[in-house]
């Protein structure tokens, strides 16, 4: 009888125990962190175009035809290679799932592209330069750790305000000087993410995080406005509709975690 009931306090141990111990663990993760991370984008190919082709009061800067290249009138390009910084406060809920309120800043958005008006050669470059800065709700999924280096993916949702100085368009087929000039605007879109990385532990409280992103900053706008124009013939301004763009794009990044 004596043995029986030490064979059940046995096996009773074997079960209780580890679970004990995973409960402990996970109370002992489970807590804030602050997050600062730096990195790469490459946004996507995008076409700079009118909000509205058929606008006619103000007149819209492209319009609804084909240029020389035989696709829509526009400006193809996009946005270059920029730096991102990240800064965010998160929350451990379980070994598996945190979450985290992000501030996402690209602080040199720099347009290149190029423009196919009807009759102006295929050289017209177009430039302008902004900013972005994004605000997120993220939900992230731990996996298990494998040889010390932790998996996980995740999924954000928030808002995107961007902002454009003035575009310049240059036509060297008419004059190395000849040049229009429109106005730049500011707007806000719904903005989302995608990730995946892995963690790698530095000490008890800090771990280092690399991570692909893949976002979509919505849509950069212009405001209608007075466009400058200079021909050798002299300067004039006429008052000209608004153009969009849309911002998404590729990032690696590397952030330092801090748990409290």
């Amino acid at each position: 009888m004596n043995s029986c009931y030490a064979s059940f306090l046995a096996c009773a141990l074997v079960v209780v125990a580890p679970a004990a111990v995973r409960a402990e663990s996970d109370e002992q993760e489970r807590g804030p962190y602050l997050r600062l991370g730096v990195g790469m984008q490459w946004p996507e190919s995008s076409e700079l175009k009118d909000q509205s082709c058929s606008s006619s009061n103000p007149p819209a800067l492209f319009g609804c035809g084909q240029g020389d290249d035989g696709r829509s009138l526009g400006a193809y390009g996009g946005f270059e290679q920029t730096p991102v910084v990240d800064a965010a406060f998160g929350y451990r809920w379980a070994s598996w799932l945190r979450t985290e309120a992000l501030l996402n800043w690209s602080p040199q958005l720099s347009l290149s592209s190029t423009s196919n008006f009807l009759g102006r050669g295929s050289n017209q470059p177009v430039s302008a330069s902004g900013n972005a800065l994004a605000g997120f709700g993220v939900v992230y999924v731990d996996g298990p750790e494998l040889a010390t280096v932790r998996p996980y993916i995740g999924a954000g949702l928030g808002a995107a305000s961007t902002s454009l100085g003035q575009v310049t368009y240059r036509i060297p087929a008419i004059s190395k000087d000849a040049v229009t000039v429109t106005s730049g605007g500011s707007s806000t879109s719904l903005a989302y993410l995608l990730t995946a990385g892995v963690s790698i532990p530095v000490s008890e409280r800090l771990d280092l995080d690399l991570a692909y992103r893949w976002t979509d900053l919505g849509t950069v706008k212009t405001n209608a406005g007075s466009a400058k124009i200079v021909r050798p013939a002299g300067r004039s301004s006429l008052k000209i509709a608004g153009t969009q763009i849309d911002l998404q794009s590729q990032a690696v990044l590397a952030s330092l975690r801090l748990r409290f």
